[in-house]
């Protein structure tokens, strides 16, 4: 049987982005972009206290394509020194982005509680 650990989060804000693109094929772009620059993206925030990144492909979305993204910081710090590494990011790959339409939509979350089976 499983037992149910109910635990004090160790990541203490969480930023929840969905993003949607206007074709398969943009999508299916940015995917490529991310396996080539996730690793170092990554280190470079887990440097500041992200704890977690990860890339999801949303399946239940009728008639778009569209992805999701999870940043699990360690605190506000953290949080408010990633936004800095994401900016910087964006600004150095601004002509990548300037390839692809996207609308994103963002939440900021607090962690209250952690199930870890």
């Amino acid at each position: 049987m499983n037992e149910h650990k109910n635990s004090i989060p160790s990541a203490k804000l969480i930023s929840h982005v969905l993003i949607d693109f206007s074709s398969e094929a943009e999508m299916e772009l940015f995917i490529n972009y991310v396996e080539r620059t996730g690793s170092n993206f990554y280190e470079s925030m887990k440097k500041i206290g992200l704890m977690r990144f990860r890339l999801n492909q949303v399946w239940n979305k009728e008639g778009g394509f569209a992805l999701s993204t999870l940043f699990e910081y360690k605190d506000e710090n953290a949080y408010v020194k990633g936004q800095k590494v994401i900016e910087k990011h964006f600004k150095e790959n601004e002509n990548f982005f300037k390839k692809i339409t996207v609308k994103r939509l963002t939440t900021r979350t607090l962690n209250l509680l952690d199930y870890n089976y």
